[in-house]
C-alpha cells in the first residue's frame, strides 16, 4: 500500500510539463505496486471505445498500461508514454503476458513528434493539466473523426490544493475546435486516490475531431 501522504504529495505535482525530476518519484510509487494504483481499465475508456472498431491510439502517461493493453487486447495498435521507467517496465511486462503488444515509451509528451492526423484515439487520464497545455498538439495528433478522452481532477481537489487541475469548463473552452460528445465536472470516487471511497471534484471529456 502507498504510504497515504506520500500519493497527496504526488497528486499535487504540478505535471503540466511532465518533468523528469518528477519520474524518481513516479518510479517509486509504481515499484511499490501499492493497492491505491488503478490497475483496472478507466471506466470512461471502457464505456468510450466500447463500440469503435480498432484503430490507432495513444496513451499519455500510460502507468502501469492499465488503458493501453485493454485496447491492444481489442486489437487496437497502441502507444503509451510515461515519464516513470518503472512504470513503463511494468506496462511491458504486462501487455508480454497477456500477449498484449503496444509500444511503450519513457517519455514527455512535450518530447514526441508531432504525428499529424495519426490517432483514432488519445487518452489524457490523471495527467492533470498537460491535456489544456499541450492542447493544440494534441488536436493536431488526433485523425478526422478521432476521439480526446479525458479524465482528472478540478482544481478545487483538496490533495491539490489548487495547482495542476482543470478549471470549471476549462476543458470545454480549450478545445473548442472540437466536437464535444461528454462532459462532466462533478464529485466522484477518483480512479487516483488517496483515500479510498473518497468523493472528490473530477472533470471528464469526451470530444470528437470533425
Amino acid at each position: 500500500m502507498i504510504p497515504r501522504i506520500l500519493l497527496l504529495a504526488l497528486l499535487a505535482l504540478p505535471l503540466t510539463a511532465q518533468r523528469r525530476s518528477d519520474a524518481p518519484t513516479w518510479d517509486e510509487i509504481y515499484a511499490a505496486r501499492g493497492g491505491n494504483v488503478p490497475v483496472k481499465p478507466s471506466a470512461l475508456v471502457l464505456e468510450t471505445t466500447a463500440s469503435l472498431p480498432p484503430g490507432e491510439a495513444l496513451d499519455i502517461g500510460m502507468g502501469n498500461g492499465r488503458n493501453a493493453i485493454y485496447l491492444a487486447r481489442k486489437g487496437w495498435k497502441v502507444t503509451g508514454i510515461d515519464i516513470s521507467k518503472e512504470a513503463v517496465k511494468l506496462a511491458e511486462a504486462e501487455a508480454k503476458k497477456l500477449g498484449a503488444p503496444i509500444e511503450a515509451k519513457v517519455s514527455r509528451f512535450e518530447d514526441l513528434p508531432p504525428y499529424l492526423n495519426r490517432f483514432d484515439v488519445i487518452l489524457c487520464m490523471y495527467v492533470q493539466d498537460l491535456a489544456t497545455k499541450n492542447a493544440r498538439k494534441i488536436m493536431d495528433m488526433l485523425k478526422p473523426g478521432g476521439l480526446l478522452i479525458v479524465e482528472g481532477y478540478h482544481d478545487a481537489a483538496p490533495a491539490l490544493a489548487g495547482r495542476a487541475g482543470y478549471g470549471t469548463n476549462q476543458l470545454l473552452r480549450t478545445f473548442n475546435r472540437l466536437h464535444i460528445l461528454r462532459y462532466e465536472d462533478r464529485e466522484m470516487q477518483p480512479e487516483w486516490a488517496a483515500v479510498p471511497q473518497a468523493r472528490v471534484p473530477v472533470v471528464r471529456l469526451v470530444a470528437r475531431k470533425d
